[in-house]
């Protein structure tokens, strides 16, 4: 079975996967497991849609107003580092921040209406398909400048942006180019930072510990079986365009609409968000009390963070 993990910006996870890979250790290494006992639930509220939902884990990130926030930003000290470089550089045009609320998908469909507009497509992913556009291509000179030298590994890769300015102190081309440079400075500015996708990865584990929870288990076994009374053999609710067999192309097509129809239904029937929402609660807030410290930590440098951000902008 696998629960879903929240979607991050994928440009967000790109600069920060060589980070990452760099420091070669998890968000999770070193905490208590609490053995294998499942966290107590005093209650499974009846839910039958997410969009509205707040885990605990998401006190320690930015609404998606600041996500794009930071996005913007980044642009912003892209361009500075590709100027200063002496290129005219034009960050890609982006359709704008989601509507969607951060939580809306994050149990596969749950709106009736959007499983009878969309299917398995979501709306943002609709359109973002239609009006994505691809730019001017870039000179080789502003390859390098951009992403740095092709032949970098990741461990040459500097962590935070005090060693970046150690390892490119001639004033040239920062290791790692301009993109490398941006994040630095936005998201890694001193030896202290917290890792970008640390409650990312705190959610995965949350996410990975409650994959075996009996509780969950139960409710997949229940929503199959209203599922199969519709002639669909799926076994996993977040696998279930998978086990379905649709591919990309296919999930806003009309077989798929029918069968997100049929999937929402019995994730109502079954009460499966109000289970999910209840248990996957019960291990973040697990994982909050293991790591406290971090977390308050990363919710005042994404406040700092934030500070910067609005100053570039502005």
């Amino acid at each position: 079975m696998s629960l879903p993990v929240r979607r991050v910006p994928r440009l967000l996870v790109a600069l920060a996967a060589a980070a990452v890979a760099a420091t070669g250790c998890s968000a999770a290494e070193g905490s208590p497991t609490h053995g294998a006992s499942e966290p107590e639930v005093s209650a499974i509220p009846v839910l039958a849609d997410s969009a509205d939902l707040a885990l605990p884990l998401d006190a320690y990130e930015g609404t998606p107003e600041e996500r794009e926030l930071l996005v913007n930003a980044q642009q912003v000290l892209t361009t500075r580092c590709m100027d200063r470089l002496g290129f005219d550089y034009q960050p890609p045009q982006r359709s704008g921040a989601a509507k969607e609320s951060p939580n809306s998908r994050i149990y596969g469909v749950t709106d009736p209406e959007t499983a009878a507009r969309y299917g398995y497509r979501s709306p943002e992913e609709t359109k973002s398909a239609a009006t994505r556009a691809k730019g001017e291509p870039l000179s080789k000179a502003e390859e390098t400048a951009l992403f740095g030298a092709p032949d970098l590994r990741p461990d040459e890769l500097p962590k935070n942006q005090q060693e970046a300015e150690r390892k490119s102190g001639d004033g040239g081309v920062p290791v790692g180019g301009c993109i490398r440079e941006s994040f630095l400075k936005l998201y890694a500015p001193d030896p202290e930072s917290v890792d970008v996708l640390y409650v990312f990865q705190l959610k995965s584990e949350a996410d990975t510990r409650a994959r075996t929870d009996s509780r969950i288990e139960r409710v997949n076994a229940r929503w199959s079986a209203c599922m199969a009374k519709s002639g669909y053999q799926a076994k996993e609710p977040m696998k279930a365009t998978e086990e379905l067999g649709f591919t990309d192309a296919e999930l806003g097509g009309p077989q798929a609409i029918t069968a997100a129809t049929v999937d929402v239904a019995c994730k109502k029937k079954t009460n499966l968000v109000g289970t999910y929402y209840a248990v996957q609660s019960a291990y973040q807030r697990r994982l909050v009390e293991e790591h406290a410290e971090t977390l308050n930590l990363a919710r005042r440098q994404l406040r700092d963070r934030l500070r910067l951000a609005a100053s570039l902008i502005s």
